[in-house]
């Protein structure tokens, strides 16, 4: 019988700021996943939210849509047409202890927003993440984190995702089968066809590493290791459940063969450097995005 894994849940400290503890490096290093409940707060995810629309309603490649309905798979690359998330994408909350478990500068390999809509969100199947960007991208080795910042109330209702701890210690699983690829995509599409993996392999792995799906309020963030075997199911409820995606790598692991389009796979390798904590909040958001409209 599989396993179920106790994911310790750690509450944002605002007094200790954005490094990570020597004993949380140590569970991200052991389990490949770490859950930050309410590492961001309500007004903040309340300015994120109102700036969706936007993102939602573009047409082209940009947005990736599901394959039963005209919902909003992914919408890829938001900071490149909105300087509240181009904020977001380099905030200190996240760009720190990126730095921290990767050991040096960090760049923005991919960032882009999942929404699983309420009643057709569809599965994710198992997969990793580094598997896409090694075969499609170039991506030499795997040094490189996410984060998944919940911008709803993430429950076991809405299609959270779950994850297989320990497997980033694998490194890259080999397949037991492939797909057609869709080339503008490539594996980012074929996780929405099948999973690479026999249902005999996700079971073994599960049997042996456990499983754990990070449940919480909007504004928690899960952090993981690019190997860290995930995925998600439908969401059948009534609830939206939209996630926000950071992938950071390290500069001196930057991609050399990518076959995909630059706001896939970001080519901008230039170490990203932290803004200010309160970034999203301190009221300077109007006449910046007037710039960034201009260019």
């Amino acid at each position: 019988m599989a396993k179920l894994f106790l994911l310790r849940t750690i509450v944002h400290d605002w007094v200790t700021g954005m490094k990570w503890t020597a004993k949380q490096l140590n569970e991200f290093e052991r389990n490949g996943v770490f859950f930050v409940e309410r590492l961001f707060n309500a007004a903040e995810v309340e300015l994120l939210n109102a700036d969706l629309p936007k993102f939602l309603e573009r047409d082209g490649p940009v947005n990736l849509k599901e394959g039963n309905s005209n919902s909003i798979r992914s919408a890829i690359a938001p900071h490149h047409s909105s300087e509240l998330f181009r904020r977001l994408s380099q905030h200190p909350r996240i760009i720190e202890p990126a730095m921290q478990t990767l050991g040096g500068p960090v760049y923005l390999h991919q960032f882009k927003i999942n929404t699983k809509n309420a009643h057709d969100g569809e599965i994710w199947h198992w997969h990793q993440d580094y598997r896409t960007w090694f075969e499609d991208d170039g991506m030499p080795e795997p040094r490189v984190i996410n984060a998944a910042l919940f911008l709803d109330d993430v429950t076991e209702f809405n299609g959270p995702t779950m994850f297989v701890p320990g497997t980033h210690k694998l490194g890259m699983i080999p397949s037991d089968k492939n797909f057609d690829r869709i080339p503008e995509y490539g594996r980012l599409a074929e996780d929405a066809i099948g999973s690479p993996y026999t249902n005999e392999t996700i079971d073994g792995l599960i049997k042996e590493h456990g499983l754990v799906a990070p449940k919480g309020p909007a504004g928690s963030v899960v952090f993981f290791h690019g190997c860290t075997l995930h995925g998600s199911a439908p969401n059948m409820s009534p609830w939206n459940r939209t996630i926000v995606f950071w992938s950071r790598n390290r500069t001196d692991n930057k991609i050399t063969a990518p076959t995909r389009p630059d706001f896939l796979a970001l080519q901008d390798f230039e170490a990203v450097e932290p803004l200010a904590d309160d970034c999203l909040t301190d009221g300077s958001i109007g006449a910046a995005a007037a710039q960034l409209g201009k260019k």
